[in-house]
This record gives C-alpha cells, sequence and structure tokens, in this order.
C-alpha cells in the first residue's frame, strides 16, 4: 500500500532535509528490485538453467543487440564492466557465450551467444514471459502506461543530477587546482 510523505500534499515538493530513510525512492525501488530478483531466480531461472541472473540478462543483451563488446554492455545494462566480465566468464566456460577478437580494436573482444547459449537463453525466455506478464497485468494499461512514464522521467531525472554533479566537480577541481593559485 502506498505511503505519503508525512506533512506532504501532492503538490507540495520534497523536503531534502527531513526526508526520512525509509522514503528513499532508491531504497524502495532496490526493495521492489530484489524481491522480483529473488523471484525471477527461483521460479524460472534456477530451474532451467546454472546461470544466474546477472549472467541470464547479459545473455538477453547479446541476444537482442547482437555482437558487441563488454563496454558496449556496460553502457547498455548501466552495469559496471567488472561487474559484467565476472559474470561473463562463466558463459565463455560454458561455451554460450563466443569471444573472439575485435579487429577494429586491439585490446577489445565481440561477444556473442552461441547457439547452445541462444537455445539456453530461449528456454528461460519461454518461462519468464508469464511471470513478466502476470506482473504487468497486476496493473490497469492507463497504470503500465503511467509507469513507463514514471521510470522514464525519473531516469532523466537521475542522469540530470549525475550530469549537474559532474559540472560541479569539475568546477570545484578547476578552482582548486594549483595553475589557478
Amino acid at each position: 500500500m502506498p505511503t505519503s510523505l508525512p506533512h506532504c500534499s501532492a503538490d507540495e515538493p520534497v523536503c531534502s532535509q527531513t526526508l526520512p530513510l525509509d522514503e528513499f525512492l532508491t531504497f524502495k525501488l532496490m526493495a521492489l528490485a530484489n524481491a522480483l530478483q529473488t523471484q525471477v531466480t527461483r521460479h524460472y531461472i534456477a530451474p532451467v538453467t546454472p546461470v544466474g541472473l546477472t549472467e541470464w540478462r547479459l545473455m538477453g543483451l547479446l541476444q537482442q543487440h547482437g555482437e558487441t563488446h563488454a563496454g558496449a554492455l556496460a553502457r547498455i545494462s548501466l552495469m559496471d564492466k567488472a561487474q559484467i566480465s565476472r559474470s561473463l566468464q562463466p558463459l565463455i566456460d560454458r561455451r554460450w557465450v563466443l569471444r573472439r577478437p575485435d579487429p577494429q580494436h586491439a585490446r577489445r573482444h565481440l561477444l556473442s551467444l552461441s547457439e547452445e547459449g541462444l537455445l539456453n537463453f530461449e528456454q528461460v525466455l519461454r518461462q519468464a514471459r508469464p511471470f513478466q506478464a502476470a506482473l504487468l497485468n497486476a496493473l490497469s494499461a492507463q497504470e503500465r502506461e503511467a509507469l513507463t512514464a514514471i521510470i522514464a522521467k525519473l531516469m532523466q531525472a537521475a542522469e540530470d543530477i549525475d550530469a549537474r554533479a559532474a559540472q560541479l566537480r569539475q568546477s570545484v577541481s578547476q578552482a582548486i587546482s594549483p595553475s589557478n593559485a
């Protein structure tokens, strides 16, 4: 059941100085994500395949985007490149992901799903679709549309905040650099 912030009407901005920790959007979304990830892993990944959720997501990105490199997977997934590398290794060891040198870049490798990797991914996908549909069907069409818009708006706000923080760090760095002394 949704809770409202203390002493706030729907039109009032949230006060950053009094926002209770249990109302942090990041906490609420992580709790939801963790609950859903546990169910996903338990109900349709673990019974079908020995890979974990992160590995399965990387397989999905390779299936969706085709042959690419780890840096692109990191950008697309918003995951750390080291985490991508660790998660890809078991898939490469199983020969579900193929790795070959990138002819355009000497220090980079191109990654793609093997036939066996694609078969395993599609097997899990068949299990995943009804679960995901059930989650989305808990919402009305109007709520699904609103959720999509809200997520897009929050992603844009996060990007804007990140850009402003980077500009602030750069300004502070330039202000204290020895060349300005």
